[in-house]
């Protein structure tokens, strides 16, 4: 014990204490991280308010948590209609019901799963939540909070991957003429902001539309995002297709394997190995990029703050709503970098076959 406590203290000193100027600027900092410390703990907890019906009983040095208990179903569900809000977990239970086989080892080539959910999850959103037969109609500007984000970045990863993967492959391709879209995709539409994207899926496709025609705005989005994200996720998957030794290639073409054969069965598998973690980061950042819909009037968990406390009985707690919302993010957030953490940890256990594509270990 006692030789712990001078290897931290040794520690100490040749990290932070080695000149004076460096004590200094470690008791400044510790200083002000106490002070800062002290005031938030008395600001959210000692002194906040838990409890009341307006920003009447808001208290000086306080946070006003009542605010958010009292606004809490418009931060999970948006304004859709209290008494259809059980439609919502009913479809979020459905969706995640549909990633078991994932789980399941017996399961062979998971990948088909994929491509299942891809026309499983629109029939179970578009039955429940806009309200299919024998369901109430509810417009999908009703959508909003965390379940609006939920269903924009589930949507969106889903989708853009596939189309990553094949835009990826495409860039690599011999043939010229499909190396040049791929090219002309993935370099189009990663020189362009997310918010360009947003405001043309949002304004201006709908004037290209034929008389009488009309795309939910919510596709359109979830369109534009997903092509978004796929270009990125292209250029992330086109840097382990780079990292695999030629000689997989080779053996996969000495075994009589056609293009679409061996890229299924020996390259992507280890391409998604690689990239793990590079996937997880561009999908955390992709669920963060969705706060940007706000920009067109779409009230996700971040956008509903602003509506929510401009009700007159709640005016000025922005403060609250934003920490709250920022607290959500970051636990989404955190739970996906873990999530990619232990399938990093899992398929770097694997042998070189991959499980998702069924091949025999």
């Amino acid at each position: 014990m006692k030789l712990k406590i001078k290897s931290a203290i040794d520690f100490l000193k040749k990290e932070f204490f080695n000149t004076p100027v460096n004590a200094v600027l470690t008791v400044l900092m510790v200083w002000l991280v106490f002070k800062l410390g002290f005031w938030f703990i008395n600001w959210a907890f000692i002194n906040a308010v838990w409890t009341g019906e307006s920003r009447d009983v808001a208290q000086a040095g306080g946070a006003t948590w009542a605010f958010i208990i009292k606004k809490l179903r418009f931060f999970m569900f948006g304004f859709y209609p209290r008494e259809q809000i059980w439609r919502i977990p009913v479809t979020i239970i459905l969706m995640i019901f549909t990633m078991i086989p994932y789980f399941i080892k017996g399961i062979r080539h998971k990948v088909l799963i994929m491509l299942a959910q891809m026309v499983i999850w629109p029939l179970i959103i578009m039955y429940f939540l806009s309200g299919g037969p024998g369901l109430e109609k509810v417009s999908s500007n009703d959508w909003g909070g965390l379940t609006l984000t939920f269903i924009l970045s589930v949507t969106g990863l889903l989708y853009s991957f596939p189309v990553g993967i094949l835009m990826a492959l495409g860039r690599r391709s011999e043939l010229p003429v499909i190396k040049g879209l791929s090219i002309a995709y993935i370099e189009f539409f990663r020189g362009i902001p997310l918010i360009t994207i947003l405001f043309m899926s949002s304004v201006v496709v709908p004037f290209f539309l034929p008389n009488g025609a009309a795309v939910d705005k919510m596709v359109r989005v979830i369109i534009g995002m997903s092509i978004f994200q796929s270009a990125y996720l292209a250029e992330v998957i086109r840097g382990g297709l780079q990292s695999i030794p030629k000689g997989q290639y080779e053996a996969a073409d000495a075994l009589g394997f056609k293009f679409g054969l061996q890229s299924y069965l020996i390259i992507l598998p280890q391409v998604l190995k690689l990239t793990v973690s590079n996937i997880g980061g561009i999908s955390i950042s992709f669920i963060k990029d969705t706060t940007l819909v706000l920009i067109i009037g779409m009230f996700d968990l971040l956008g509903i703050v602003s509506p929510l406390a401009s009700d007159t009985d709640w005016l000025g707690m922005e403060p609250e709503g934003l920490i709250f919302a920022g607290i959500l993010y970051w636990i989404i957030c955190f739970a996906i970098s873990r999530l990619t953490y232990k399938v990093e940890k899992k398929v770097n256990e694997l042998p070189e076959t991959a499980e998702m594509t069924g091949v025999p270990e």
